[in-house]
């Protein structure tokens, strides 16, 4: 039988977790590991062995999402086919893209751990009462979020990062919060800052990092 007479139904979205092997549910390494092709970003391939797949390279060093999702969407009933993402899928991830190209009847999604959860976690705290919202690539209420819950979890990016949340917290008199900022969470490299607004102000940030906005 040759790949063309196989047939498969779904298009497996794993998510990762943060990172760290040791936090990627079974049930999304065993897919994984079974997956003939594999699409990701470079820095997935850490996580995983990827020996013997056809990898796709997701931004950095390899093509952009629409590219990749179209070279997906034509093998993925042909062959084992798997997307990888971060954190957990349902949490600003790209199972919606991926529905809206395969079509959500075809999407099988595996979740994961989120980094967010994660440092919530590894902080000792509870997330229940959390405003939990994204700033990376994207612009959302974050001044009205700290003021409507008081705590508030932060997935960022290179602009909108812990210096400019502090900024935007002391622009609008919220200057009695903390922040906690982790990098490259569940890695070896792995840190935790803790800062006043002031001190937030001149942080550098040296890697991936998410925040949690708090008042103590």
């Amino acid at each position: 039988m040759n790949d063309k007479e196989r047939k498969y139904e779904t298009l497996t979205v794993a998510s990762l977790g943060p990172g760290n092997p040791k936090y990627i549910l079974p049930a999304a390494m065993q897919a994984i590991e079974a997956a003939e092709v594999v699409a990701c970003g470079q820095r997935h391939l850490e996580s995983f062995d990827a020996s013997g797949k056809d990898v796709h390279i997701i931004g950095t060093g390899g093509e952009k999402l629409s590219a990749v999702m179209a070279e997906i969407k034509a093998v993925y009933p042909y062959k084992k086919t798997v997307l990888v993402v971060s954190g957990d899928c349902g949490f600003y991830s790209l199972l919606r893209y991926a529905g809206k190209v395969i079509g959500k009847t075809h999407i099988k999604a595996i979740p994961g751990v989120s980094s967010l959860t994660y440092f919530f976690a590894k902080l000792g705290r509870p997330w229940q009462d959390a405003a939990l919202i994204s700033l990376h690539g994207r612009d959302q209420d974050l001044i009205g979020c700290v003021r409507r819950h008081g705590v508030v979890g932060v997935l960022t990016d290179n602009v909108h990062n812990a210096t400019y949340i502090a900024k935007q917290l002391k622009a609008n008199g919220l200057t009695e919060k903390v922040l906690y900022v982790g990098e490259d969470l569940s890695y070896p490299e792995e840190r935790i800052s803790r800062l006043s607004v002031e001190e937030g102000l001149t942080f550098e940030e040296r890697g991936m990092s998410v925040v949690i906005v708090s008042d103590e």
